[in-house]
């Protein structure tokens, strides 16, 4: 492993903790009156302006990017984020929240599917091994009592996993060459304007948002959302598709981990296992790379 390989491991890894926090924000942000359209809608918008409030105070160069790059994240901001965000939370709607995580959880393998057909990443009979053991334990980690009140929502919930697993390759594909938090202004910038343009909430969060409101809202916008983007994006230049995508696993893990921290949440003996049989897949993955 060279030091190129191990950055990306660190910034993927460092990512996937920040994302794993997004459902104790949720949670917060859910008991203090918020809904699913403003959440969204509010977490991107306030994250953009952030965006380009530092960049354009500290460092301007990094808002310009040529016009090739901005169509390409104008398109994953709209088709892939805020449209991934959408079938998620609708999954969520129609059916238990474990069963819906589980379903998202396939997108490691379909980045792995995908990319080896599409994107000629070849990977080896170990590899496929532990993709398949993180997934079983991941599957341990979300089981509970699973129900689908309706079609629509299993749809939705596969939808959320293709959709991010696409979103995963054409960011490693098609933004190797620009700066990962230029593309992190322009992906979050269009995903607020098109959840702003569906969701329709109140724009006004000046007199919408309580101060605790904003202090959650604020959290979700800057550790679960700005440096989880920027830094699997960085990843991803870096490492292949679907060993990042694998990493990202410990979403799910860190999650459960802190949710247990947080909100008191107890984690059963199953959730335990699963959770050291999904850092044990990716310990492996990392000491043993394909080539």
């Amino acid at each position: 492993m060279n030091r190129k390989q191990l950055a990306g491991i660190i910034e993927i890894t460092l990512g996937s903790l920040g994302f794993g926090f997004l459902g104790i924000f949720g949670k917060w942000a859910f008991a203090s009156g918020l809904g699913v359209g403003e959440l969204l809608t509010y977490r991107f918008i306030i994250a953009a302006l952030l965006l380009w409030a530092g960049l354009f105070i500290f460092s301007r160069d990094k808002i310009i990017i040529p016009r090739a790059q901005l169509v390409i994240s104008a398109c994953l901001g709209i088709l892939g984020y805020a449209v991934f965000a959408t079938l998620y939370f609708t999954a969520i709607k129609g059916m238990s929240v474990g069963l819906a995580a589980l379903l998202l959880y396939t997108y490691p393998f379909w980045v792995s599917l995908l990319g080896h057909f599409f994107l000629k990443e070849r990977m080896n009979q170990t590899q496929w091994l532990l993709l398949l053991g993180a997934f079983i334990g991941v599957s341990c980690l979300l089981w509970g009592q699973f129900h689908i009140s309706n079609m629509t929502a299993l749809i939705a919930g596969l939808g959320s996993a293709l959709t991010y697993a696409a979103y995963i390759l054409f960011s490693a594909r098609y933004q190797r060459s620009v700066k990962p938090i230029s593309s992190s202004l322009y992906v979050i910038t269009f995903a607020a304007i098109a959840l702003a343009v569906f969701h329709q909430p109140n724009l006004q969060m000046w007199n919408v948002l309580s101060t605790y409101q904003w202090q959650v809202v604020l959290a979700i916008a800057s550790i679960s959302t700005i440096l989880p983007m920027t830094l699997i994006l960085a990843g991803l230049q870096k490492l292949k598709s679907s060993q990042a995508a694998l990493i990202t696993m410990l979403e799910p893990v860190t999650a459960a981990i802190a949710a247990g921290i947080f909100l008191h949440e107890s984690m059963s003996t199953l959730q335990i296992i699963g959770a050291t049989i999904v850092i044990t897949c990716l310990a492996l993955s990392i000491l043993k790379p394909g080539k």
